[in-house]
């Protein structure tokens, strides 16, 4: 029987993590993001160049449920085996939200901890840490990159020399010590393919400017599901935190602002 099939017509792009090989020498690009209608959303496979899966967008997509996935928020689109060459044309933008919307949305997301989300066996969520105890790279000795039959390169994620963990604790946290997480965001290893510094990119994610917020959207793994690492690190600077009216860090209230 086939599986049932679907469609989300409200889904906001939060973030994708970096390209994975996978048969044929293709790559699949997992997308997370969320529904007013769903809830947290999981889709897959998505393709390295599809314009309209862009964080912020609102995307209209066919889905159905995955065979090998059984997480509430898990998808796969729908056709995209036998229609892999078309895959593109599935993901319709309808929208793209404003600068204060998205930071609104960030913030009325943001009251997760990896803890309560592993207990509760929700698959996906956002954090808003209150304290960024320290952004490292470890070094990846299993690094291996993959070829294909034509000897080209089939890198994924798993075939860079580095990781990038960020060790925090998150508002109203209910680990015994910290969250240190991997991080897995397309825009940290788009990075490194193009930059000979690799530290730089936590200077590019803006760690170190006091005005600037953080939040991150987790999610677990399919093979350890007690795993969660970072997919998509978000920030916004003060002045556009207090536009959306939302009080930055370290800050109680807006009245001061007003």
């Amino acid at each position: 029987m086939p599986p049932k099939q679907d469609h989300i017509h409200d889904l906001v792009v939060l973030g994708r993590a970096a390209p994975e090989p996978i048969k044929d020498g293709r790559h699949t690009v997992c997308l997370g993001g969320y529904s007013e209608s769903r809830g947290y959303v999981r889709i897959y496979p998505t393709q390295r160049r599809m314009d309209s899966c862009k964080r912020w967008n609102v995307v209209s997509v066919p889905v159905e449920e995955p065979t090998l996935d059984d997480r509430e928020e898990s998808y796969k689109i729908a056709g995209s085996q036998e229609d892999w060459g078309q895959l593109h044309t599935k993901i319709e933008q309808v929208d793209r939200l404003s600068k204060s919307e998205r930071i609104r949305l960030a913030d009325q997301l943001a009251e997760d901890c990896s803890i309560r989300l592993n207990e509760n066996r929700i698959s996906l969520g956002m954090v808003r840490p209150a304290e960024i105890m320290d952004v490292y790279i470890e070094d990846n000795p299993d690094a291996q990159i993959q070829m294909d039959l034509k000897m080209n390169e089939r890198k994924g994620k798993s075939g860079y020399g580095q990781k990038l963990y960020i060790k925090y604790r998150c508002e109203d946290c209910e680990a015994k010590t910290y969250h240190d997480q991997h991080t897995v965001e397309w825009g940290v290893f788009r990075y490194w393919d193009t930059h000979d510094d690799v530290k730089g990119v936590i200077e590019a994610l803006d760690f170190h400017k006091e005005d600037m917020n953080h939040y991150f959207f987790v999610g677990n793994l399919n093979n350890e599901r007690q795993a969660y690492i970072i997919i998509s690190i978000l920030r916004f600077a003060d002045e556009d935190m207090i536009a959306a009216g939302v009080p930055p860090d370290n800050q109680d209230d807006l009245d001061e602002w007003i």
